[in-house]
């Protein structure tokens, strides 16, 4: 029998292999969705009370502005904001920087309020940098915090101080995960703004989990595979085997 007779011989058995596989496949793709959308935990349900301690959040700071910082108290200098820092890790340039770019982190640094048309000395728990006055060169920062958040609270919120000109670009990265907390971007207008950055607490907790829809766009190609594929199987079985070199 000629070589091209027995893969045809063999071809529905080759097809209803593959769409086995698609099946298995399937079911694999469809227990991950039900792990993911029926028996993990509701965030809402089994969420912590209280101050819970973050891992360590990495701060990044992406700017063209002169200056530009986060303070992690309220402008009275109380808590009630839901966020404070409890260390201070690592700090330094990313990109950019020129010899006198100063970067700040600290408990209870001091800096100058306008209020009414006069300075007020304050104080706060900061994050930030400074240039220079009028120096709107690329710079991009980081510094390494590790957090409390109070999870009590609906929303949390830091305050995020920048002036002149500039836009500046702040992230709130989870160290360990590589999950992007919180992003938010600022452009100055000539005078000190004084903005609220409201988080919602448990986002400092979220892990890296499979995107659903993708387990769902897989889950329907797996399923197009095996129609398509158990379709042909009993197609050829129906069609007459003929071999190649007939008489």
């Amino acid at each position: 029998m000629a070589k091209a007779g027995v893969i045809r011989r063999h071809e529905a058995a080759i097809l209803k292999g593959i769409a086995l596989v698609s099946l298995l496949t399937l079911i694999v793709l469809g227990s991950t969705v039900l792990v993911m959308n029926v028996l993990k935990p509701n965030p809402q349900g089994n969420q912590t009370s209280g101050w819970q301690r973050t891992s360590e959040i990495r701060i990044v700071m992406d700017s063209t502005s002169d200056w530009a910082r986060i303070m992690f108290n309220d402008l009275s200098g109380t808590n009630q904001n839901g966020i404070r820092v409890l260390e201070f890790g690592s700090h330094g340039w990313l990109l950019g920087n020129d010899s006198n770019d100063r970067i700040d982190a600290g408990h209870s640094l001091t800096f100058i309020d306008v209020l009414y048309n006069s300075t007020v000395t304050k104080v706060g728990d900061i994050v930030g940098f400074f240039k220079g006055n009028n120096d709107f060169h690329h710079t991009r920062m980081y510094v390494d915090v590790v957090l409390g958040v109070n999870m009590d609270l609906r929303q949390v919120y830091m305050v995020i101080m920048l002036a002149g000109a500039g836009t500046t670009t702040f992230q709130l990265i989870n160290k360990a995960t590589g999950v992007m907390i919180s992003q938010d971007a600022e452009t100055g207008n000539s005078y000190t703004r004084y903005l609220q950055w409201w988080v919602p607490p448990g986002a400092f907790f979220a892990k890296q989990e499979i995107e659903t829809t993708l387990v769902v766009l897989l889950a329907a190609a797996t399923i197009g595979m095996m129609v398509i594929f158990t379709w042909l199987s009993f197609r050829r079985k129906t069609s007459p085997v003929r071999d190649s070199e007939g008489l």
